[in-house]
């Protein structure tokens, strides 16, 4: 178990992040270190902010062209290589997210997302010779939005060079593969949704199901052109496991989310868009930290409470 502070902006440590380097299974307490790893991937000098806020000795890799970026961080106990997300700010990042064209490569089972696999494909040389350095340690693999789905095509990658990931650690990412892909994916993986987070509903699983019930037109001709759209469009799906927290800060696993989320865009058209802004802001990853953070503070809280009460005896 690794024990470290972390602070913002020099501010008192909030939470103390504790990690669990052998553990492969979904542990709430990994899932905050690496969300903050998932952060630290987006500073200018990711370096310094990993060895500051994680402990961690780290080596920053870059895309100058898709400008794919990241860093491996290693320690004496585990490793952790993390992926920025998509940079709202880089064309190159929006032009990736775009492609949504399902292509076949080797390195994977089925169909996978043209834009990310091309971006890993580009900076693959990079990733494979810092992670020389991970020799020998559990590695954890992480990344927030796009950067989870790198993550996810990463792990598949290095379990077909014999060194699978300890865990692969997502935060609010995009879909990356087909239906076979998604079935022939078997490795220890947490896809941490939060809240009302929309990207994770990205692409879209199926045109299929932007299409009525009961449409309110008769027109047979049309509606045969929309099925046989529909039916050409890429069909994605997500890996497992899926981990959910809810707007109380509690964790679920593989928590049926959809009939709440369909409560949620009637909710955002009657408001006329105005909540359809909470699935913005609940992407961040500033977000996700709060809402694992939630549950911790809440429990530290709760044991002082029972401290003062027991002194107060």
């Amino acid at each position: 178990m690794v024990l470290i502070g972390t602070e913002r902006g020099g501010a008192i440590p909030l939470v103390p992040l504790t990690f669990h380097p052998s553990e492969s299974s979904f542990n709430r307490a990994n899932a905050l270190y690496l969300a903050h790893a998932s952060d630290v991937a987006y500073h200018r000098a990711p370096a310094a902010a990993a060895e500051e806020r994680l402990g961690l000795k780290a080596i920053a890799f870059r895309n100058k062209i898709t400008r794919t970026r990241g860093f491996l961080g290693v320690c004496d106990t585990h490793a952790v290589l993390a992926f920025r997300g998509t940079d709202p700010v880089t064309l190159p990042n929006w032009l990736t997210d775009m492609v949504v064209k399902l292509v076949q490569h080797g390195e994977y089972h089925g169909h996978v997302h043209h834009g990310f696999s091309s971006a890993l494909r580009r900076t693959w040389h990079k990733i494979e010779k810092i992670l020389e350095a991970a020799q020998g340690k559990p590695l954890f693999l992480t990344g927030h939005s796009m950067g989870g789905a790198l993550a996810v095509l990463t792990a598949c990658r290095l379990e077909k060079l014999g060194r699978p990931a300890t865990a692969t650690y997502t935060f609010g990412s995009p879909r990356v593969g087909d239906v076979a892909f998604c079935a022939g994916y078997a490795l220890p993986t947490y896809r941490i949704v939060n809240h009302l987070d929309i990207v994770p509903e990205m692409p879209l699983e199926s045109m299929k199901r932007l299409l009525p019930e009961k449409p309110r037109f008769t027109n047979g001709k049309i509606l045969n052109k929309l099925k046989k759209l529909a039916e050409r469009r890429p069909c994605y799906g997500h890996v497992n496991t899926f981990v959910y927290i809810d707007q109380d800060g509690e964790i679920m696993m593989d928590a049926d989310v959809e009939p709440w989320h369909k409560h949620a865009v009637a909710r955002a058209v009657a408001t006329r868009g105005k909540t359809f802004l909470e699935g913005i802001t609940d992407h961040l990853i500033s977000n996700y930290i709060r809402g694992l953070e939630g549950q911790v503070t809440r429990r530290q809280t709760g044991v002082r409470r029972t401290k003062n009460l027991d002194r107060s005896n």
